[in-house]
């Protein structure tokens, strides 16, 4: 568990809070003190997903919007939806990081069951999840890959928040489980 202690409060909303620390926005939400950071994390995401967002996008998990930033400044992209689940979140991110963009909407329910219900067919997926990679988050991974199967287009993309921290035996099975995903798709 991190305890976030040094940073100024600068949004709170239920159990979301953002501080600002060394410069950097952090997220924190709920009880588990899990934290995120602005400028580093996209470092990270842009080595990941590159130049892979095109067309008709769609996000599970917004955070302070990172991700949907880096991926609404592709002019590739057509449209992004991004599905949140916590509504606290979605506050502090329009009070701290606010996207002013028509091709965004932010959706409050939860990921898994939006990709179950939608009739949308999608360019490209990202799963924007905050945690190291551990069997619990390769087996959820593993149910949203399936389902994500169902609206991802013909030559879609699905692709993953992965984080460098995590040991090297999950790691390869993280990517191996979106490897297989994108094989089936093609």
């Amino acid at each position: 568990m991190i305890y976030f202690i040094d940073g100024e409060l600068i949004a709170e909303q239920g159990e979301a809070r953002v501080y600002l620390y060394d410069n950097l926005l952090h997220l924190e939400i709920g009880p588990g003190h899990n934290l995120w950071m602005v400028e580093s994390e996209i470092k990270e995401l842009s080595n990941q997903i590159a130049d892979k967002p095109r067309g008709n996008c769609l996000e599970i998990g917004l955070g302070l919007g990172i991700a949907s930033k880096y991926i609404l400044s592709s002019p590739k992209v057509d449209s992004l939806t991004t599905v949140e689940i916590n509504s606290d979140v979605i506050a502090v991110q329009q009070l701290v990081n606010r996207i002013d963009d028509i091709r965004h909407n932010i959706v409050h329910m939860d990921g898994f069951k939006f990709m179950l219900q939608t009739d949308e067919k999608y360019d490209f997926i990202f799963f924007d999840h905050y945690s190291i990679i551990d069997e619990d988050t390769l087996e959820i991974l593993e149910h949203y890959v399936k389902a994500a199967e169902k609206i991802i287009t013909k030559n879609g993309i699905i692709s993953a928040w992965f984080d460098p921290y995590t040991p090297e035996e999950d790691a390869f099975k993280f990517f191996s489980i979106l490897k297989r995903a994108i094989y089936e798709i093609k």
